[in-house]
């Protein structure tokens, strides 16, 4: 565990300690450095919503999809759509489940996607950033479950490792999320397939070195989010 993130998990369990409790949205975050960390958690998903670089057009291979529904065949797309992002600029989505109905909405720049999620338990959502290409980043931020800031983020960049986890836990009933990505890439270098692209799963996975051992309050996890957010930015300045 690199420095930043054991600071960051302390400073989130003492700012979760010396904040006020919320009983009914205990939500905790943590940070997984890849996917072979992720894939140690033996996760158990529900649903997968995706916005990601195809050939951005509206002519041939999709942006946004929602897969990972069936459990048999988890890249299959249960709906998927053409989108064309627009390098550098904020694009809004909003994500919501219904525990009720396992109905799953996904809305990215006015486009509509729909699917039913899977019977998997959802306690957990994870959002990966992806950037494979040279000279691209992503970043996924702004982002509020059920209305409270999160004050939190995901950014990968090609000149980092190229993957970056959020972790969300402690979702147990339906949900809204939201927020805005953020695509960046030289006109040398555009991305294609896959190769510049975010992944919000849902659903739930083991406990794992880098999770918070407990619930933070509200006020821990935007503090502690925020100071995730600065020792990154802090980590690239002297990687620079």
């Amino acid at each position: 565990m690199n420095l930043s993130k054991t600071l960051f998990s302390l400073s989130v369990a003492t700012l979760g300690l010396l904040a006020l409790p919320s009983a009914a949205q205990a939500f905790s975050l943590s940070a997984i450095d890849n996917d072979y960390d992720f894939n140690d958690l033996n996760p158990n998903l529900s649903f997968v919503a995706e916005g990601r670089f195809g050939n951005n057009a509206f002519n041939g291979d999709y942006e946004l999809d929602i897969h990972g529904v069936d459990t048999s065949n988890p890249t299959r797309t249960q709906d998927q759509a053409n989108f064309t992002w627009t390098n550098s600029l904020l694009t809004e989505f909003t994500l919501t489940f219904d525990a009720l109905t396992r109905a799953v909405t996904y809305i990215v720049g006015g486009q509509t996607l729909n699917a039913t999620a899977n019977s998997n338990p959802i306690n957990d959502i994870f959002i990966r950033t992806r950037a494979a290409t040279a000279d691209t980043s992503i970043l996924l931020s702004n982002l509020f479950l059920n209305g409270v800031d999160l004050l939190g983020s995901s950014l990968a960049d090609n000149a980092d490792d190229g993957v970056e986890y959020l972790r969300i836990s402690g979702v147990s009933d339906s949900f809204t999320l939201t927020g805005t990505s953020l695509m960046s890439w030289t006109d040398s270098n555009m991305p294609r397939n896959s190769r510049l692209a975010y992944q919000i799963k849902v659903g739930s996975a083991d406990g794992g070195a880098e999770a918070v051992p407990e619930p933070v309050s509200i006020l821990g996890l935007a503090l502690g989010g925020s100071g995730l957010a600065m020792m990154r930015r802090k980590r690239n300045l002297q990687k620079s």
